[in-house]
């Protein structure tokens, strides 16, 4: 009974003295605004320390998906035309993930200038092959690029990464027929056809591959060329273009052929009209004229 009766004595006196009163819900308030400020700087450590480490994960991710970007350029060519660089490129995406290409830089190491195309949109999905040739040839202007230069080149992915271009198709000198400029002629299939009538061949196009030819039969020859002209020009086969043939068991006999034009049935068109052959470009020639054509 004496200590409440001694609280509540304080008590009164507390109320009944304002400036005491006033100190302890001073306090009390400081101490519940120390609280609030704690509580929003320990919540705002924790935000910041969340957003961190999901910063640190999304890049680590991103790393990760950088580095499992595999793709394949191969098989390239370049094509100049007034400045402008055809690149041709075999691309195969050999990776887990989706590949977007956003560039193309070129380097003409001849002249040490620089081109690039920044409007790609290429994607490949994982697995699948893409072949850019012809009118899908990626562009690329270079002041003063010729044929004859030598080129660098690479694409640069959504991701960061560069991938460079395989090597530029070479000249082997073995491969070109000799006589013939910078033509190769594959010898494995090299081919000789038969007649079903005057002006139709029998059995085009895939005629008899051999270099032993019947005697005593009306035959034509078919051989396959491939353009590996050093500067990239388009070779024009025109009327007078013609095969020598040379038979060793009959001293002193050779005969020429003079190239034809072949339709896909076999059928010998007449005039003849020049035939090209693009660089790179394989095509079936035939020779079955004892003339040269108009």
């Amino acid at each position: 009974m004496i200590i409440r009766l001694s609280l509540r004595k304080n008590f009164r006196k507390l109320i009944i003295n304002p400036k005491g009163f006033s100190s302890v819900m001073g306090s009390i308030f400081m101490v519940l605004a120390a609280l609030v400020l704690a509580t929003n700087v320990f919540l705002w450590t924790l935000s910041q320390n969340t957003s961190y480490f999901q910063a640190v994960k999304e890049k680590n991710q991103l790393e990760v998906d950088r580095l499992n970007e595999r793709l394949s350029a191969e098989n390239v060519n370049y094509i100049v035309s007034d400045d402008v660089v055809s690149v041709e490129v075999d691309l195969r995406n050999e990776g887990p993930l989706s590949v977007h290409l956003t560039t193309l830089w070129v380097l003409d190491t001849t002249i040490r200038k620089y081109g690039f195309n920044d409007t790609l949109n290429i994607n490949l999905k994982p697995g699948e092959m893409l072949i850019l040739r012809g009118p899908d040839a990626i562009k690329v202007t270079i002041e003063d690029a010729d044929n004859i230069h030598v080129f660098n080149s690479w694409f640069v992915t959504t991701r960061g990464n560069l991938v460079p271009l395989g090597k530029e198709r070479g000249i082997i000198v073995a491969q070109l027929a000799q006589g013939i400029g910078s033509l190769a002629l594959n010898f494995s299939a090299f081919r000789f056809f038969t007649y079903e009538s005057t002006t139709k061949l029998a059995n085009y196009p895939q005629g008899i591959i051999s270099f032993n030819v019947p005697s005593r039969t009306y035959i034509a020859f078919g051989v396959i060329l491939t353009n590996l002209d050093p500067s990239k020009q388009t070779i024009t086969l025109n009327q007078y273009s013609q095969v020598w043939l040379y038979f060793p068991k009959a001293p002193g006999q050779s005969i020429v052929f003079y190239i034809v034009n072949v339709e896909t049935d076999g059928t010998i068109k007449t005039p003849y009209s020049p035939i090209t052959i693009a660089f790179g470009e394989t095509k079936l020639v035939t020779f079955a004229s004892s003339t040269e054509e108009a």
